[in-house]
């Protein structure tokens, strides 16, 4: 992996690694971490407090595995950073400098959250329920607060086909500490920053969580707020991020571009593409001449859960085209809700949700 942080430990894999797998092996899956990784085992209890409930409830981890049906889903997980070089290069971002490969795509095993929820009480006949949220905490030490937190509506949490998972396995083996063991959150089609790892506690409230990285963090500035001091006046105005927008990159040859030792002619490219919200991947254009001429990738995401028509996964695509030394392949992404990836980055001071192609 290249590291793009030490302390914590944040890195990702090399382009060209990062398609290989349409599952993505542990070797070449970003690490996101925001504190010294925690030491938990199945005894580990995560408290459920909030409206709805008398009093709090707890549930070990080895309790949810026993007590609750396991349920995997195939899902990408990508970071809201991703892709922030291409936007630090128009202009200075805050937050880890990530390249194209803080994302990846795994299986993951766990208790639905909508039926530990059910079990103590809490369904969709809660009142006013379009206006709750489930704020989650971690046991993870960050510099920005006490803990890591976030949070999602609760109507996401419940919805039947939204599949939001408390997860204690990946890619049928139990979850490693990189990536939240015992057990974490995951919310499909959502920036990583919601799918919570070494999960502590789970409330329901009228507000979304108030931890640092919900409220001053993860959020599309207006383009002219470019340091603290300005974002600190924009921080309570603008909304939170919660499913990603349409993406999608050349891995292979890395950044599109070809090595020195790389012949010109006709030659394979590859790449990934995902959409948020439960949206697949309708096409992909792929280019060898600035965008003047696109060409249609094939397209790879296999449906994984006949059940909903949802789709989690990322689809990973080929194409054969006419390469040349110093021109750059690009490729944009339609979903299944007509979406497009644009031309130019729109920049921002966080760095976040860079789509550009």
């Amino acid at each position: 992996l290249v590291v793009r942080k030490d302390m914590p430990f944040n890195a990702e894999p090399q382009p060209p690694d990062l398609v290989k797998h349409y599952i993505t092996p542990l070797p070449f899956f970003f690490c996101r971490s925001h504190g010294p990784l925690p030491d938990l085992d199945d005894n580990h209890a995560i408290e459920f407090a909030g409206i709805g409930l008398r009093k709090p409830i707890t549930f070990t981890v080895d309790q949810l595995k026993r007590q609750f049906p396991k349920k995997t889903i195939v899902m990408a997980l990508q970071c809201a950073g991703n892709r922030r070089d291409g936007l630090h290069r128009v202009k200075h971002t805050k937050g880890v400098i990530w390249g194209p490969c803080a994302v990846a795509n795994a299986k993951y095993g766990g208790c639905r959250l909508k039926d530990v929820l059910a079990t103590i009480g809490i369904t969709c006949q809660l009142k006013d329920i379009g206006k709750l949220h489930l704020a989650f905490e971690s046991v993870e030490e960050c510099e920005e607060d006490v803990c890591y937190g976030s949070s999602i509506p609760l109507s996401k949490a419940l919805d039947e086909f939204g599949d939001v998972l408390l997860a204690y396995e990946m890619n049928d083996a139990p979850l490693t500490r990189d990536h939240g063991a015992p057990i974490r959150v995951v919310v499909p089609g959502y920036i990583g920053a919601r799918s919570v790892k070494f999960l502590k506690s789970i409330t329901i409230q009228d507000e979304e969580s108030v931890s640092y990285f919900q409220r001053k963090d993860y959020k599309i500035l207006p383009a002219h707020v470019d340091c603290e001091k300005q974002a600190d006046a924009y921080w309570c105005k603008v909304p939170s991020i919660g499913e990603y927008n349409v993406q999608s990159y050349v891995c292979d040859p890395a950044d599109g571009v070809l090595a020195d030792d790389d012949a010109e002619g006709q030659r394979i490219v590859k790449g990934y593409a995902l959409s948020g919200g439960g949206r697949g991947i309708q096409r992909v254009d792929v280019s060898a001449d600035d965008g003047k001429n696109w060409i249609e990738a094939q397209l790879f995401q296999p449906q994984t859960d006949p059940s909903t028509t949802n789709v989690w996964s990322w689809c990973l695509w080929t194409v054969s085209v006419h390469v040349r030394r110093n021109k750059r392949i690009v490729c944009r992404a339609v979903d299944s809700a007509g979406n497009i990836q644009q031309e130019y980055p729109v920049w921002n001071y966080r760095g976040v949700m860079n789509n550009s192609w």
